[in-house]
């Protein structure tokens, strides 16, 4: 790795600088430490950061240090010097594996001593290599020490090297060294320097992996500062008595400490540094440093770097907490328009050459890989803490990312322009300049006033105002009456307002001539009246539109500031406040980011544990299959037997085999039925016999012969795949659920629920989704289940989009139970009176706790008097039973005839079993009145909404559903609140990011801390959380994240679920689609392990009969050149689209209207919104002018269809030029997979084709060849030329007659003609159908635009 270059010249190759050699193999390092977890690369990296690095440390003393604490690592260095030993011993014949050893031994040292080298260039300007080289090296340091196994050793030598140290001493540190155009790497190199210090002090201990909290940190430190006493005590008692003497937390100040060493000699500095662990010779012999001198031929470090090296060893660092107190979740002007955001917008993966001047004045190119100063989310984390802090950072760049392209749409279109006031001059007595907003636009508005109105005393032990308010005016009188109500509607309680100083520059007039100077942000705390008063915003629409009467098109805004921000201004003596002119507001699904960041902020100040079972897994460490419910249940069971709970999963005993292929099946009783109890064997040793499943029936509590409730049942007939994803998610544990397109992972998901739900009656199941849409298909599933309504919970916003009969957000399920209330109250009045209580029957029903006196003192004092004299008699009387019971009269006026009448007929009385049975039943269900009115008895006590609402979630509701995006801002609240449950339920897990994954599960309050000074990994404890089941699909779209650097470099669209499977954790993947005819499916089945076809549903009429029209159910269309705008075009950035395939697009769906396809079953798709804009205008400019032809079911992009099906699609590939971001395979899935029934490409296949990762997909697309065939004689619903069993007779298929459509243009003239055909029939009186008739009758003439180019 050593490369020794002559003094004068620079050494090249190909004319490229040497050091570009080295950076490609710090690139190829950085992947491969990030690839840890491949099995090959895992053995060849890791005996290169092993304990054996360690014989590069200099003296004993930091290494003893780390014996002392982890006694374990005293043995194992032991063994690796024994090894060492033998292997010297031994004959020449082991001379390679020696060599072996030593090279793993010295290759990190030694790259490290080289890289401490390029530090100290000869020539900076012209060693320009040396710095890219050094900017990629410290992101490798930084990856290295960013995870646990590759940081426990390599640290230690980090640290005894002085990296960090002599990182500040070199001249890249500088920023007065090269041209403007090349000080973009040494900003990168302080950005990477500071992130590398900040991992190698991180609160963590490296060789144990224990995470330190605040008081355990602080500890460690204040030990080695008085380890720092003794040993000046013990060798300099007179020099440094006033050390000795001194205050420990003194000695972390640099400047103190500096100054007590003041008095010692280089020499002696040199004895105190052997006692601490501090190393005197530089690590690399040549290093080239002004630190440096030499004495009797040794090199030293100077005195003056000794002392810095005591001052940065022994410096009191702040806490993670006190790092991220400060931290404002609102962006400001420095991150917005920062150079972070802006580099990584434009982040491009490939490496380019830097031109630079070498001393002989040749040319040279230096090549500079890709990077950015962001952390990476890798698959290991070394804390809790640290993977908040990585997601903390990430998340508020991309929030502000998004926040950035708001403000700049709105400045540019609010058009900022220069005015001059001359009633307001400056010094010079020059007029003053203004700014004038000349444009408009509905998201932002200039500000009338702003003023801060409140500044409340600091709490005790903080700096910053414990509460900041302040109150802002806008005017609305030039603006159309639908932008004052999204003012009025869109801005509530709770929202955040962005804030900006927007300054005009130039001459009046000029436009796009601005410079944004200040940004901040605010949450909105309420609306004020003219008075200055707060609108109450839960009053009703009249209140309140009275309350904002009074200030016309004004509007009044009272906000909150973040305090840490304001006092960071007030320090700075800022008057940044006074000179805010824009207020924006943002879209609500987009203006989420401020809860979130609360939320991991409060995680980071008090993390919230996990549980035992899951917290190394999180990490990444330990056994990947620890977490997984199935190992867990099996190891638990201690080899014996244990039961699951399947309920109504299976259909038959038939279903009950199928689902289990490898078990024998016994069935306890003889007789299948549901439902039912399922006792596995455990984990038993093998042996050659099969195992057995003991199946048992599960009573149900016998009701008599009333039905509460209709029983609704299972129907699907799960595959032996989807059976084990519902047993290990019976068990306690994680349960990872891959499911391919069409599968039935929403099936799995409401049956899971179900039978959670029956299984434990006291247990709570949290159900979590990234998207309203997914989140509402799977909660109208469950609420079709055989499940109490009163159970049931949707929050968020979302819910008023959900398809039910019936309200299930908090306020609509409060309702319920008031009016459930009133209909058992009268229940039980109309039992009062058949009691023959008379008119005191009334006052038993008045209220819940009446009714419960009414119970206990005299419908179970009946009930045991009956029970004693009649039931408990031996033999019991029939005759009795029947005469006796005393709540026949009640029962009876319930079933509308006689209670035990249907059981005598034919003048037999029933046995006296049978009778008793009935009884208990029909008092069961009189217990089941009064059980549920206790229930209910709290919302009559709570008379406040929120209340009632609050008790409601704690303790009524089983099942709550959410999103992530609303349990990241409610997670305070919930809290709180005391919120419990047993199990999250996470459906689209694989689009949800690893950090709000996080979230859900930590929404239950922490429990009291315990008093060691010392945490787990992650802090984890024995919580409630007993189950995580994620569903999703990781070979389908991930996260969506906008910044193209975050997405790429820092992974940051990698999702929890996805970095479980990738840790190799334990999962089950369905194996069988429904939703595809078989040719289709075939177009991503590569992507899955075994993905077959589920019959007989993809054998149904639909799936095996051709689609009329089409020769093809699968087709390429090659679509060329498109007049003079021949392919792909790009009006602005990123905004792609292709007029060509549009038109093609459009004319086959007018083709497919003709032939009487109905609407809702096709979806047109594109992979860019560019392309969507321009299918929409094609659309109704084609289409409008007729309304028979309607709009397709959607037209949208791939991205946002995800999740969704469509029986046809038509989908656009756009690019002509380059693949585009189609070249992955996620998005390629998603795009292939929407289709069940036909599918139609449209592209351009010279481009498509020679795609190396698309070759498998092609193959199979162009199997069918590249032109579109059709049979347009054909209609949709057609039925002659099919068998009854809906199979394609062969006759009739070699009789199709086909027509091949050669290009758009031949297109469009098909269907002009067929439009005109239709139109000519228009007076005929025999139409061929409806459609034909409201098609002619809808229009005249048909319009030029009408089908497309001719």
């Amino acid at each position: 790795m050593e490369v020794d270059t002559p003094e004068e010249t620079v050494q090249t190759i190909g004319g490229l600088d040497l050091m570009s050699a080295r950076s490609a193999i710090a690139q190829f390092l950085i992947v491969c430490f990030r690839s840890i977890e491949t099995g090959f690369v895992r053995d060849a990296l890791m005996p290169m950061v092993s304990i054996s690095i360690w014989h590069h440390i200099e003296g004993t003393a930091l290494m003893e240090e780390e014996f002392k604490r982890v006694p374990q690592l005293r043995k194992f260095w032991k063994h690796v010097n024994k090894k060492y030993r033998r292997h010297e011993k031994d004959d020449v014949s082991n001379t390679e594996s020696i060599s072996d050893l030593e090279s793993q031994r010295d290759f990190v040292p030694d790259l490290i001593r080289d890289f401490l080298r390029c530090l100290f260039p000869r020539d900076a300007a012209a060693e320009i290599g040396k710095l890219a080289y050094c900017v990629k090296f410290l992101e490798l340091l930084a990856d290295v020490l960013s995870q646990l196994a590759t940081r426990r050793f390599v640290g230690l030598v980090v640290e005894d090297f002085h990296v960090v140290e002599l990182c500040e001493k070199s001249p890249w540190n500088s920023t007065e060294l090269l041209p403007p155009s090349q000080k973009w790497l040494l900003r990168r190199f302080r950005e990477l320097l500071d992130r590398l210090r900040a991992l190698v002090h991180f609160q963590v201990d490296g060789v144990t992996g224990q995470a330190l909290s605040d008081d355990a940190a602080k500890s460690a430190h204040y030990q080695k500062l008085v380890a720092l006493q003794l040993a000046a005590f013990m060798e300099f008692p007179q020099q440094l008595e006033s050390m000795a003497m001194s205050g420990v937390d003194r000695l972390g100040e640099p400047p103190v400490l500096a100054e007590l060493l003041e008095s010692l000699d280089r020499q002696s500095l040199c004895t105190l540094a052997a006692r601490v662990g501090i190393r005197c010779h530089p690590a690399a012999a040549d290093l080239l440093s002004a630190n440096i001198v030499e004495d009797n031929s040794e090199r030293w470090y100077t005195r003056e770097f000794l002392v810095s090296l005591f001052a940065e060893r022994f410096r009191t660092r702040p806490t993670v907490a006190d790092q991220v107190r400060a931290i404002s979740p609102y962006p400001s002007e420095t991150l917005l328009f920062g150079d972070v955001i802006e580099e990584s917008d434009g982040f491009e993966r490939q490496p380019y050459a830097v031109t630079v001047s070498s001393p002989s004045a040749k040319q040279t190119a230096c090549l500079c890989y890709p990077g950015l100063s962001v952390p990476k989310l890798n698959l290991q984390f070394l804390s809790l803490h640290d993977y908040l802090l990585r997601c903390f950072e990430l998340f508020r760049l991309e929030s502000a990312y998004g926040i950035r392209e708001d403000i700049i749409d709105a400045v540019r279109r609010l058009q900022p322009q220069v005015t001059y006031d001359s009633s307001n001059m400056d010094g010079s007595g020059v007029d003053a300049t203004n700014t004038h907003f000349a444009g408009w636009t509905r998201m932002a508005l200039p500000m009338r006033s702003f003023d801060v109105t409140d500044v409340r005393r600091p709490r005790i032990g903080e700096k910053a105002p414990s509460l900041v308010r302040a109150d802002i005016s806008v005017d609305l009188s030039n603006y159309v009456e639908s932008i004052v109500n999204e003012w009025d509607t869109e801005v509530r309680p709770h929202d955040v307002l962005i804030m900006c100083t927007v300054q005009a520059r130039g001459d009046p007039g000029d436009a796009d001539n601005y410079v944004v100077r200040s940004v901040r942000g605010c949450e909105v705390e309420c609306r004020l009246d003219a008075k200055g008063q707060p609108i109450d915003e839960r009053g009703d629409e009249d209140s309140k539109q009275t309350s904002s009467a009074g200030t016309g098109r004004m509007r009044y805004f009272r906000v909150l500031l973040d305090k840490h921000q304001y006092y960071s201004d007030m320090q700075q003596d800022s008057d940044v406040y006074a000179s805010l002119n824009v207020v924006l507001r943002r879209r609500p699904q987009e203006n989420n980011f401020k809860g979130a960041l609360e939320s991991i902020r409060e995680l980071m100040l008090q993390p919230a544990p996990l549980p035992d079972w899951f917290s190394s897994t999180f990490l990444g460490y330990g056994d990947p299959a620890a977490a997984s419910a199935l190992s867990r249940q099996k190891q638990s069971a201690n080899s014996g037997a244990y039961q699951i709970e399947f309920c109504d999963t299976f259909v038959s005993e038939e279903h009950l085999r199928a689902s289990f292929p490898s078990y024998d099946i016994e069935l306890v009783g003889g007789v299948f039925a549901k439902p039912c109890v399922i006792e596995f064997p455990g984990d038993a040793k093998s042996s050659e016999e099969r195992p057995v499943l003991r199946v048992m029936h599960k009573p149900e509590v016998d009701m008599g012969p009333i039905e509460l409730r209709g029983r609704r049942e299972n129907t699907v007939r799960f595959t032996p795949a989807q059976s084990e994803a519902i047993h290990s998610a019976g068990c306690e544990g994680l349960t990872l659920v891959v499911g391919p397109p069409g599968s039935g992972k929403t099936d799995v998901a409401v049956q899971i629920i179900s039978n959670l739900y029956h299984a434990y009656p006291r247990q709570t199941i949290l159900l979590v989704t990234h998207s309203n849409q997914a989140l509402n298909q799977l909660f109208a599933k469950i609420i079709g289940l055989d499940i109490e309504p009163r159970h049931l919970l949707r929050l968020g916003h979302g819910e008023g989009e959900l398809d039910a009969d019936e309200s299930y957000s908090k306020a609509g399920r409060v309702d319920s139970y008031l009016e459930r209330r009133s209909t058992l109250l009268s229940e039980v009045e109309r039992l009062a009176d058949s009691l023959g209580l008379g008119t005191t029957a009334g006052d038993f029903a008045y209220t819940c706790e009446n009714a419960r006196f009414f119970f206990i003192s005299h419908v179970r004092v009946r009930w045991e008097q009956y029970r004693r004299k009649v039931l408990d008699a031996q033999p019991p009387d029939a005759t009795q039973i029947m005469a006796a019971f005393p709540f026949a009269r009640f029962i009876e006026q319930q079933l509308g005839h006689p209670l035990f009448g249907s059981s005598s007929a034919d003048g037999d009385k029933p046995a006296a079993s049978e009778l008793t049975d009935t009884v208990h039943g029909c008092f069961r269900y009189i217990e089941t009145i009064f059980d549920e009115l206790a229930d209910i008895q709290p919302f009559e006590l709570l008379r406040g909404h929120s209340e009632r609402s609050n008790y409601l979630l704690t303790n009524q509701a089983r099942i709550v559903a959410m999103t992530c995006t609303h349990a990241a801002l409610k997670r305070g609240e919930l809290q709180r609140l005391g919120f419990r449950y047993d199990t999250v339920v996470m459906e689209e897990a694989a689009q949800v990011l690893d950090i709000e994954s996080l979230i859900p599960l930590t929404l239950q309050r922490r429990p009291k801390q315990t008093t060691d000074n010392s945490m787990d990994i992650v802090g984890s404890s024995r919580r409630r959380l007993k189950r995580l089941v994620m569903i999703g699909d990781h070979n389908q779209l991930p996260p969506v994240i906008k910044n193209t650097g975050l997405r790429s470099y820092a992974n940051m669209e990698q999702s929890l679920f996805t970095r479980l499977l990738r840790l190799n954790v334990p999962y089950i993947e369905l194996n069988m689609q429904a939703r595809a005819r078989p040719q289709l499916a075939s177009l991503y089945r590569f992507r899955y392990r075994d993905l077959g076809d589920l019959l007989p549903n993809v054998s149904e009429r639909a799936f095996s009969r051709p689609n009329p029209g089409f020769l093809h159910e699968l087709q390429f269309v090659d679509v060329g050149d498109f007049g003079k705008r021949g392919g792909e075009s790009e009006p602005s950035s990123h905004f792609f689209q292709n007029v060509g395939e549009a038109e093609y697009v459009v004319a086959v769906y007018q083709y497919m209207r003709l032939l009487g396809y109905p609407a809702d079953r096709i979806a047109i798709l594109t992979t860019y919104n560019g392309q969507r804009a321009l299918l929409r205008d094609v659309l109704e400019r084609r289409c409008g002018w007729l309304p028979y032809f309607g709009q397709p079911a959607a037209v949208s992009t791939v991205d946002q269809f995800q999740g969704q099906q469509a029986d046809y699609v038509l989908l656009s590939l756009v690019r002509t030029k380059n693949i585009g971001h189609i070249r992955d395979l996620r998005r390629l899935t998603v795009a292939l997979s929407r289709a069940r029934l036909g599918l139609y490409v449209f592209a351009r296949r010279s481009l498509f084709e020679s795609c190396f990762e698309l070759k498998h997909t092609m193959q199979k697309l162009l199997a069918n060849g590249d032109c579109l065939e059709l049979c347009n004689q054909e209609r949709f619903d057609i039925d002659q030329v099919w068998a009854e069993d809906g199979a394609l007779l062969q006759d009739a298929k070699e009789q199709r007659e086909t027509k091949r459509i050669e290009g758009v243009e031949a297109m469009g003239q098909l269907v002009h003609k067929m439009i005109e055909e239709h139109m000519a029939n228009d007076n005929q009186p025999a139409a061929e159908d409806d459609g034909d008739a409201d098609m002619a009758d809808s229009c005249d003439s048909i319009p030029e635009n009408a089908a497309g180019p001719e």
